[in-house]
């Protein structure tokens, strides 16, 4: 979800959720593309009363459309994008640039990396400054092409290139959650 598709979903959501949320709910990311409703202490929180006081559902429905682009940045920052929503872009991804090019083998680096910035899942070449920081898929052995796609296809439906991009940021993640441990009221 981008900060316009974030600020479309503020502004369709109803006045009994911004209700809610002023009762104390917290409002969701759902699989990154809407939002719902749920408890403080769940995932995919983007926003939570906590000491902000609004006088009314309009005040706090501005104010949320008002900082969107720097909520939904402050969120993927510390949030990882859904299994759903990676998965579905990283298929376009492998559509386009076919799948051998995400696969390191032996004689053969992938000529392209994944990176997720923001909720855009992307693939940059070698070229980008960064392409040594991206992950691909990494095989053992030299394969035939049709192998390398149906080992890429594998990757990616059983969530292995999910929890490849999870392990790749996870200092990023647990920051979130450091965070919320040293802010308990546990210490």
């Amino acid at each position: 979800m981008n900060a316009e598709q974030f600020t479309q979903a503020l502004t369709e959501f109803s006045d009994e959720n911004y209700q809610a949320i002023l009762d104390g709910a917290a409002l969701i990311i759902e699989q990154d593309k809407g939002l719902t409703l749920g408890k403080t202490e769940q995932a995919f929180v983007i926003f939570e009363l906590g000491d902000e006081s609004f006088d009314s559902v309009a005040e706090l429905k501005a104010s949320l459309i008002d900082r969107a682009e720097e909520l939904i940045k402050e969120y993927y920052q510390f949030n990882p994008v859904s299994k759903l929503h990676f998965n579905n872009q990283l298929q376009r991804l492998i559509q386009e640039h076919g799948a051998n090019a995400f696969v390191s083998m032996p004689g053969q680096e992938a000529t392209v990396k994944v990176f997720v910035d923001d909720d855009a899942v992307v693939a940059e070449g070698s070229e980008s400054p960064r392409f040594k920081y991206g992950f691909c898929m990494v095989l053992s052995e030299k394969m035939l092409p049709q192998a390398i796609e149906n080992k890429v296809k594998n990757w990616v439906q059983s969530g292995s290139a999910y929890d490849d991009y999870i392990s790749v940021n996870v200092c990023r993640f647990s920051s979130a959650d450091m965070e919320n441990i040293e802010h308990s009221d546990y210490i």
